[in-house]
């Protein structure tokens, strides 16, 4: 097994789940091999340099003014593997301790009080997206989805589309979340992505923004094993 040493003293190594506090469950969802933070930056067109030919002129000032105010929104999201046996133990901790959630509840495994230390193997891998601002998706369906997002092994170079997507909005059709579904195995029966695999990409590219981050499935293991 290989273990990066960032996750020496990682509590999904160190401790059993219903030993898990606040701090844990915290960096489980947000610091741990299962989540990828995506930031993206768009600038005003006002500030961009201009293209009407290097005179050197108009860069006078440029750099001092993009320091100051360049017009940029930097749009953050979180990349999360929530099929992963150990972020659905620490959503159920969330949920049990710390309020509920009405997003992928079904995803995220057994609450503290169902009795089982480990929930079961999900029949698909589970990816969600969500950030503060996710107008980017406003309004873009399912199909659009599918067809412009994938996960890609390294070792094969394949492209992994969704089985599925499912969309959180708001009353008033704001996007709150998105949840893929990809398949564990081809439709001869072999693992999408194989247990001896080292790098896997997610990319989405439906919204406005870009998301691309990687995965190292080798670090993604608890004390039973790759969980993915």
């Amino acid at each position: 097994m290989v273990w990066s040493s960032a996750w020496a003293d990682a509590p999904w190594r160190e401790k059993p789940s219903s030993g898990w506090d606040r701090a844990d469950v915290r960096r489980i969802l947000f610091d741990s091999p299962w989540v990828k933070h995506s930031v993206s930056t768009k600038r005003d067109p006002e500030f961009e340099l201009p293209d009407q030919g290097p005179s050197g002129m108009e860069l006078r000032g440029y750099h001092a003014k993009e320091s100051k105010d360049d017009g940029a929104v930097t749009t953050e999201f979180y990349v999360r593997w929530v099929s992963s046996r150990t972020v659905r133990l620490a959503w159920a901790r969330r949920q049990a301790g710390f309020g509920q959630s009405s997003f992928g509840q079904s995803s995220f495994g057994q609450s503290s009080g169902s009795g089982k230390e480990t929930p079961p193997k999900l029949d698909e891998f589970e990816v969600a997206i969500a950030g503060r601002d996710m107008s980017t998706f406003d309004g873009v369906k399912e199909a659009a989805f599918k067809k412009k997002c994938f996960l890609s092994p390294s070792s094969s170079g394949q492209r992994i589309t969704p089985s599925g997507v499912e969309i959180a909005r708001s009353p008033e059709g704001k996007t709150r979340g998105l949840l893929f579904h990809f398949p564990r195995r081809t439709a001869t029966g072999e693992p999408t992505i194989p247990a001896h695999e080292t790098k896997v990409w997610f990319i989405e590219y439906a919204g406005d923004i870009e998301i691309r981050v990687t995965f190292y499935p080798q670090t993604m293991a608890d004390g039973e094993g790759l969980d993915l």
